[in-house]
């Protein structure tokens, strides 16, 4: 199965990590031992009080134990001191880990650590292709003279291309105050017609958000409750690494759905929609939604408790326009 195929991948990754890292600290510590041959001495000299401390304890001394731990301490004290007087940082000889938090492991108390969530998203970035589309579409190629000019939006006093200038400061505000914004404006909405852009604004933002350093999720709705209905209907076909995405669904910074609305629409969508929208704005992290429906459509379509927390919960951004990939298709002709 390919999500066992990807765990396994993930695996081997913090396996060769940790090999990795021992081979590090057994150089160093040759190194001292090289430099420092009395600290070599000491270090055996551990070795064996611990052989010696078991045989006098199995033999009845009852001094032994305290006796061993007072020359540990003395040894370890003159360890320091040895590692100081040859130049060598205190915690020179101290384990090598990458992430100390799980030490390598990946867990936390049987909980994922957020170095194997940041492997995880690697990975689902590498499928879907997220990384080779945020270097085709971001603020540096997003084209505003694609949007017209020419008429003024039916009731407004604007043009399309003077819209998406003002949403695209919206979508930059939203990124320079990221994980900053009080409840309201913590979440985007953006919406509009077929092939305005929604989908190429969310990739820009995407970008940034993930230059800064957060966590990012991109899924279309589709692929969103497709990865709930295997979890509820199909549970034996999910596996550790589809569990460890559905956990992050609720928890990473920022969840992207695109294509709202694209999904078959029933009563166990609506459901799950409601409780993913839900749990996110209790977690405190950000979600944007993009979809071709209109705000009567989403009324229509989904439950009123759904459409008042996109309300309440959401900075609203419409974008208006003609078509851009019929005018790209049309231009190239």
């Amino acid at each position: 199965m390919k999500s066992n195929f990807h765990l396994n991948q993930i695996n081997r990754i913090f396996d060769e990590r940790r090999l990795r890292n021992h081979r590090i600290y057994v150089d160093k510590k040759n190194e001292v031992y090289s430099a420092i041959p009395e600290y070599m001495k000491l270090d055996k000299f551990v070795t064996d009080a611990a052989d010696i401390d078991i045989t006098a304890i199995i033999n009845g001394d009852k001094n032994a134990l305290s006796k061993t731990k007072e020359s540990l301490k003395n040894i370890e004290q003159r360890k320091k001191q040895l590692l100081a007087e040859h130049g060598f940082p205190a915690d020179y000889l101290e384990p090598v880990y990458t992430c100390p938090d799980c030490k390598d492991t990946g867990y936390i108390d049987n909980r994922r650590c957020h170095c194997f969530k940041s492997e995880l998203l690697k990975i689902l970035y590498k499928e879907s292709n997220l990384d080779k589309r945020l270097a085709l579409e971001n603020f540096s190629t997003f084209d505003i003279n694609r949007y017209s000019d020419d008429y003024i939006i039916s009731d407004s006093d604007i043009t399309p291309r003077e819209n998406i200038l003002k949403v695209l400061d919206t979508c930059k505000d939203f990124i320079h105050n990221f994980n900053n914004f009080p409840d309201e404006r913590r979440n985007l909405l953006i919406y509009g017609n077929s092939g305005v852009g929604k989908t190429f604004l969310t990739n820009c933002i995407a970008k940034e958000i993930l230059d800064k350093g957060y966590s990012v999720i991109y899924l279309t709705s589709y692929e969103l409750f497709d990865i709930l209905e295997t979890k509820v209907f199909r549970n034996d076909e999910f596996d550790e690494f589809q569990d460890s995405i559905l956990s992050m669904l609720y928890t990473c910074d920022l969840l992207i759905i695109d294509d709202l609305g694209t999904e078959i629409i029933n009563r166990f969508t609506e459901t799950k929609l409601f409780s993913c929208i839900n749990d996110r704005q209790k977690n405190e992290v950000s979600t944007i939604i993009s979809t071709n429906l209109s705000f009567n459509d989403i009324t229509s379509n989904y439950s009123e408790r759904i459409f008042s927390r996109l309300i309440g919960y959401y900075k609203l951004i419409k974008i208006v326009g003609n078509d851009l990939r019929i005018n790209t298709a049309t231009n190239k002709q």
